[in-house]
């Protein structure tokens, strides 16, 4: 993909993993200070929603970790249990490490399902600004599930163009058989101050139940 100090390509949300996979190693270096500069908030108000719902102790899997900004934030907020990162980036990957929240860090790919993590093996899971990449929502949203112990909670985010694009969250509530109840917040300010897109685009928090 060319081009792509001036970040406009995140308005077209590739869903090739190899593309992906490159501009995230490309911009690992200067992630945070970017995302800094665009006023980002979604890893702050996700920590702040999951905190409301689960207990401090709680294991946790941030999936899509990239630098680390959720897991910082979830420390942030208050969780004191062990936080386990996947994502796509070795480099944004060796970023994460830095920080010193994550018990383990791992690639995966959430085109290539399973992943390699056992069944009920986390209380919550978090995935922030990743599913506009991933293009089958039912597959990933169960194979979030599969992860989570009953009575834990998946939290996730998507831009909300893809969101009605994708009918994603008629497809998380179609999931009758893996979760019990989802939550659904209305568009919240995404990245206002990216030069591109800025209000024009926003996120919707999804929250759901496992069954």
């Amino acid at each position: 993909m060319e081009n792509t100090d001036d970040h406009s390509w995140l308005k077209l949300g590739s869903t090739s993993s190899a593309e992906v996979k490159e501009i995230y190693d490309d911009w690992a270096a200067s992630y945070d200070e970017t995302l800094k500069g665009w006023d980002y908030r979604a890893p702050t108000q996700a920590a702040t929603y999951l905190r409301a719902q689960m207990p401090s102790n709680a294991a946790i899997l941030d999936v899509g970790c990239g630098t680390g900004l959720t897991g910082a934030a979830l420390r942030a907020a208050g969780f004191t249990g062990p936080i386990d990162g996947v994502d796509l980036s070795p480099d944004s990957l060796k970023e994460a490490k830095k920080l010193n929240v994550y018990s383990t860090l791992d690639t995966a790919n959430l085109q290539t399902l399973p992943l390699s993590i056992a069944d009920d093996a986390y209380d919550a899971l978090i995935c922030i600004g990743v599913l506009t990449y991933v293009p089958d929502s039912d597959s990933v949203l169960r194979e979030f599930a599969r992860m989570v112990r009953p009575g834990g909670r998946v939290l996730v985010t998507q831009r909300d163009d893809v969101f009605h694009e994708r009918a994603f969250g008629q497809t998380a509530k179609a999931l009758t058989d893996v979760f019990s109840d989802v939550a659904i917040t209305d568009p919240q300010p995404y990245l206002p101050d990216n030069p591109d897109f800025g209000a024009a685009i926003k996120v919707i928090y999804v929250m759901m139940t496992v069954a």
